[in-house]
Order: C-alpha cells, then sequence, then structure tokens
C-alpha cells in the first residue's frame, strides 16, 4: 500500500524538534560524509536573468537508511521585500527502495536550523570551554539559529549584535531577551571584538567584516555566510592566522570567497585547511590544542545536513504524531 505524504510546517517543527537534537544530528552527519557512507552530488545552483534569485536544487541519499533527501530553495540576492524571508523553499524525503515521496516539510527553517546546528557543534568542539562572550554579525533567520546553538553549547553571558539594519537586531533582541538572560548588545563599533571569545558571521558580504587585529588569540569563528565567490565574510590574514576546518573541503574550495580569494592571492595555500569537521569526529584530525590557538570553521552548507535533520523530523513525526498526512497521489 502505497504511503500517504506528511506535510510538516516550520511551527510545528520548532514546537517538536529542538537545536540541541539538530546538534546532534550534524554529528551524524558530517562522520557519515567524510566517512564515504553518505551520497551527496554536487549541488545544482541557477540564477534568474536578472541576478535577482537564487536556486538551489540539494540532494542526499543514506543506502543504509533507504532515505534520499532533496532541498529545492529560492535565495534573494540583492532587494528586500518586507515581511518575505530572503531564503524560503521545502525539503523532500523519499523512500530510495519504492521512489515514494514521504514528506514535504518547511525548508526555510530547516536550512536555518542546520546551519546553526553546523556552527553549534563546530563550537562544541573547536571554542574554549570558558567562552563567555559571543559576536554575531546578521541578525536574520540564519543569525538567530546561531546564537541559539552557540547558547545551547557554551555559558554566553554577553553577545555583541551587528546588522545593517538596526531594526532587525533590536527584534532579535526582544524576541530573544524573553527566552534567555544573556546580556545583548547592538553594535557597529568592531572594536568590542578584543572581548569575544566566539564569533559567528551569517551576512551576505563581499568584503570583511572586521580585520584580523580586531580580534584576540583564541577566539573561535564560525563562518556561514560566504557561499559564492564574490562572497567574503573573514579577513584573509585572520584565515592565515587560524587553524581552518570546513564542513566539506571540494564546494568550500570552489564556492566560497573567504577561502578562493586569501588562496588567490597567495596568503595561504589549501593545504592550510586542517580537515573536514567530519574527520575530527572521526578522530582522523587534531582540534583545538591550546587556549591561544585561533579556530575557524567554513561552512558552505551540505545537503547531508539537510538529509540528517529532515529524516530526523520525519521519523519524530511517525513517533509524536505531528504532521498533516495527504494522500496526493488519489484521483
Amino acid at each position: 500500500m502505497r504511503k500517504p505524504v506528511r506535510i510538516i510546517k516550520a511551527a510545528e517543527i520548532k514546537q517538536n524538534y529542538s537545536m540541541k537534537k539538530a546538534i546532534d544530528a550534524m554529528e551524524q552527519a558530517f562522520s557519515s560524509l567524510s566517512s564515504g557512507e553518505s551520497f551527496v552530488p554536487a549541488r545544482y545552483v541557477s540564477s534568474l536573468p536578472s541576478k535577482q534569485l537564487l536556486m538551489l536544487f540539494k540532494p542526499a541519499h543514506v543506502e543504509k537508511d533507504n532515505r534520499v533527501s532533496v532541498k529545492i530553495i529560492t535565495q534573494r540576492e540583492k532587494s528586500c521585500i518586507q515581511g518575505i524571508p530572503t531564503i524560503q523553499g521545502i525539503i523532500l524525503v523519499i523512500d530510495s527502495v519504492t521512489g515514494e515521496i514521504l514528506s514535504i516539510m518547511d525548508g526555510e527553517y530547516i536550512t536555518a536550523l542546520r546551519t546553526g546546528a553546523a556552527s553549534g557543534l563546530a563550537t562544541r568542539y573547536f571554542s574554549r570551554k570558558d567562552a563567555q562572550t559571543l559576536a554575531l554579525f546578521g541578525c536574520g533567520s540564519q543569525g538567530r539559529t546561531q546564537l541559539e546553538a552557540v547558547l545551547c553549547e557554551r555559558n554566553i553571558k554577553k553577545v555583541f549584535l551587528f546588522d545593517k539594519n538596526k531594526n532587525r537586531a533590536s527584534r532579535l533582541i526582544e524576541e530573544m531577551g524573553k527566552q534567555i538572560k544573556t546580556e545583548m548588545i547592538f553594535t557597529r563599533d568592531t572594536s568590542v571584538l578584543s572581548e569575544a571569545d566566539i564569533i559567528c558571521t551569517a551576512t551576505n558580504s563581499t568584503k570583511p567584516l572586521f580585520k584580523r587585529e580586531d580580534v584576540k588569540m583564541g577566539v573561535h569563528i564560525n563562518a556561514i555566510g560566504s557561499f559564492q565567490p564574490h562572497m567574503q565574510e573573514i579577513d584573509p590574514f585572520l584565515i592565515r592566522d587560524a587553524k581552518v576546518y570546513v564542513d566539506q573541503a571540494e564546494p568550500c574550495l570552489k564556492e566560497s570567497g573567504d577561502l578562493i580569494k586569501p588562496i588567490f592571492e597567495g596568503v595561504i595555500s589549501e593545504k592550510h585547511i586542517v580537515g573536514e569537521i567530519g574527520d575530527f569526529c572521526l578522530n582522523k584530525i587534531k582540534g583545538r590544542e591550546s587556549d591561544d590557538e585561533i579556530t575557524l570553521f567554513k561552512s558552505v552548507g551540505v545537503a547531508i545536513q539537510d538529509y540528517a535533520v529532515a529524516t530526523d523530523i520525519y521519523n519524530a513525526s511517525l513517533t509524536e504524531n505531528f504532521g498533516q498526512e495527504i494522500k496526493l497521489f488519489e484521483s
């Protein structure tokens, strides 16, 4: 008998699936990726002639699970439309044996959730255990989950928020202030970065957001905004002075201006990258070895992250009975 499609809304995901679960799912995802257990084809990215909208198609498959996930998202490049998120889309969970579509779920929130969770995992492994101060660049949906993930892993007492849009930062402060007791301060003064133990960047910047000399030794950085060659958030000389870990080496080296530009300029070589975070999960490479080391996690986003969270959510929906079942195939 054919299985119905389970439709799962963002609100149901938020209610039934925590950031902590997503961070744990990232460990399984990246281990699977680096060990070769998962099949993740190159993502397909297309831009409209107007250059206003990107369309991304991202599949992933884990044979032992008999599951496939496919994420289809759009991302506006320039114009902001009030009330409409920059990133929108859906994720399909598919039975790889029968070919049945098992679930259609909100891709916008899952993208932000799994991106935050990846930084949460990197924070768990690479940041100093005594980290107390976070600097967050970008206060949109991606920035929010970066904040939530870091708060899951470290006892953060102060957060500096950077954003071109002060109102967006104020909304984040107001919303998160109802849930946490952490002090949150909006600023545009990068001199405060000398206090930051962890820095998260979640912007569409095309030039470095701050300079190497702005940050202190021992800082950990989660850089997740630069996913195209023309984009750049991190100073090349900061890349040079850091131990650099990536989500997946090949796409990071091909797609992220944060790595492409310093390599082109001769500041670093490809060999400067320590390895993939999945290699660390598998005990193949070392992590932070002293409190004075600068560590940096560079992520462009990998489809196995969507797979791990989406299949987790689908399995949870079956046991905890959330989502709506629809038989799209009924005539």
